[in-house]
């Protein structure tokens, strides 16, 4: 068992036992259980910046990940942001609930670990643009799927008047509809740069657009959904829990595109 195998194992079991007295101490408060919770986010925090740096510092060239990489780093620049902002303004519920979907994200880059890798492409440096932009957007489509999801949740609470625990330490409905209004608009942003320079990428190394491939169209049309929700949303002035659900089903086809569809180059590529 190597060093990286160790780092995952144990990030993932710190990130297990901090979810688990998250959710725990929202139940029930505690500030011991909460700063246990605290500590072994940062432990799942410091094994996974490390698990990071042994995989990217093995990599013959930048671009030369697999998708277990792309679905790591997504998850760590969740709890890296999660952690920033918690220790800034204690929202204890807020870190659980954007922390279960970064937890997903590791596991399923724990199950990915077999994956190709990409093989070395010539204008690595455009291309290391893309792949940046591409991360940044999904990373920001992650976190708009934690507020859609939160807001199913106190929307649901609130229809049913039961004010709990849950109900007080979640941010208002009208909060947690901004904030992911602008985390789709932000990822919107983030990827069709990402496709532009995909594109500019294409064209230039391969001489053609790439607009036919699959992938291009796969993340287009995931796009395009959002898009959509970017233009409901602006049209009713506020969420409601179909707009809600119709933004958890645009995330599930993001990571259908991430983890299902090929990413391989067109052949031909030298």
């Amino acid at each position: 068992m190597g060093w990286p195998s160790v780092c995952f194992d144990v990030a993932i079991v710190a990130y297990a036992l901090s979810l688990s007295l998250l959710f725990s101490d929202v139940v029930h408060p505690s500030r011991v259980r909460n700063r246990t919770a605290v500590a072994m986010l940062f432990t799942a925090f410091v094994a996974m910046t490390t698990l990071l740096f042994l995989r990217l510092s093995r990599l013959p060239s930048a671009i030369d990940y697999s998708k277990s990489d792309l679905a790591l780093l997504v998850s760590w620049l969740m709890l890296t942001v999660t952690l920033v902002v918690d220790a800034r303004f204690r929202i204890g519920v807020v870190v659980f609930f954007a922390n279960v979907v970064s937890f997903g994200l590791a596991l399923f880059a724990g199950g990915l670990q077999a994956d190709a890798r990409e093989h070395w492409l010539p204008a690595v440096n455009l291309l290391i643009v893309h792949i940046a932009l591409a991360t940044l957007g999904e990373a920001a489509f992650a976190f708009a799927f934690a507020f859609a999801l939160m807001h199913l949740v106190q929307e649901r609470r609130l229809r049913q008047h039961r004010f709990d625990r849950w109900f007080l330490q979640l941010p208002s409905l009208a909060t947690l509809d901004t904030w992911a209004l602008f985390a789709s608009a932000v990822g919107c942003a983030l990827m069709l740069l990402a496709m532009a320079t995909g594109s500019f990428w294409g064209d230039l190394v391969l001489h053609r657009w790439l607009l036919l491939w699959p992938k291009f169209i796969a993340t287009a049309v995931c796009w395009a959904m959002y898009v959509i929700y970017l233009g409901l949303r602006i049209v009713r002035r506020a969420a409601d829990r179909r707009l809600m659900f119709y933004q958890v089903a645009c995330f599930v086809a993001l990571l259908f595109n991430l983890f299902l569809v090929s990413g391989r180059t067109p052949a031909g590529v030298a």
